[in-house]
């Protein structure tokens, strides 16, 4: 919200201080408040389309669908809708006729005023996503279990009830799906191994129960004490395993859990 009011207040600004594009030897008993009534104009704009879209048609702007085309898109319709509303509202003040020189004359100059607060809207917007989706960096090695405690043991039994897979909490790495299978990729020692059980990934997840195995994908689930590393930037990220050398990506959805579980104030060793 608090963008639309810099906006409109930035507008305010130019058009009042400065009286741009002729606005200088324009001459109107109302001058001063028709041009601020601009800035309201720059306001509304912004809101409808960083606020009211969005929230309008949430599967439109659904962050994990989103494209170049889509933002290329996002960004254009602003200058379009500015300059309609624009002339719009100079004709309704007898500023100007509403045609479509004047339509097109009033949609160059949003371009014009709108363009540095539009940059500044597109680097807050990507400073938001790479706090909310940025990699957490190097995690920190949990430790082994003390000598003489064992680790929990996982059980994960298939659809059929008979297949099943008995191994140590410590040894999985993640489970991954794939059409009615998901494979569960582990160590035995050194060694790694993967083993095929017909079931649903949700219904394996849920088998396991530990507060550090968690989903961090729709085909994903993964044992955050076998992370070693994260690399990735604002439009996702991976989870590194050594050894060995396998990456898990991470979902636009799953981010904020995950980012929060590998803080160092979550971590077993924080």
């Amino acid at each position: 919200m608090y963008q639309a009011l810099l906006v409109g207040l930035f507008v305010t600004f130019v058009l009042v201080v400065f009286q741009p594009f002729g606005s200088y030897n324009w001459s109107h008993p109302y001058k001063m408040l028709i041009l601020a009534g601009y800035g309201w104009v720059a306001a509304l704009t912004t809101f409808l389309n960083f606020y009211a879209f969005p929230r309008w048609l949430p599967a439109l702007f659904s962050e994990a669908r989103w494209t170049v085309g889509k933002e290329l898109l996002w960004n254009l319709l602003p200058v379009f809708l500015g300059g309609f509303l624009s002339t719009a509202y100079g004709a309704l003040v007898g500023a100007m006729p509403f045609s479509f020189p004047q339509l097109a004359y009033m949609t160059a100059i949003v371009f014009l005023v709108g363009l540095l607060p539009s940059l500044l809207l597109v680097l807050l917007n990507y400073l938001h996503l790479l706090r909310k989706y940025g990699s957490p960096g190097p995690v920190p090695p949990v430790p082994p279990p003390p000598a003489g405690e064992a680790a929990p043991a996982l059980v994960l039994v298939a659809d059929n009830g008979k297949d099943r897979l008995a191994l140590p909490a410590s040894d999985l790495l993640f489970l991954e799906v794939g059409d009615n299978y998901c494979t569960v990729f582990y160590l035995d020692g050194d060694t790694l191994q993967k083993t095929l059980l017909r079931s649903s990934l949700g219904r394996l997840e849920s088998q396991i129960g530990l507060p550090r195995v968690v989903r961090c994908h729709r085909s994903y689930v993964v044992n955050l004490d076998r992370v070693r590393n994260v690399t990735g930037n604002a439009q996702g990220y991976q989870l590194h395993f050594a050894p060995p050398e396998l990456a898990v990506p991470v979902s636009r959805a799953y981010a904020p859990t995950i980012k929060a579980h590998l803080a160092p104030a979550n971590h077993p060793n924080g």
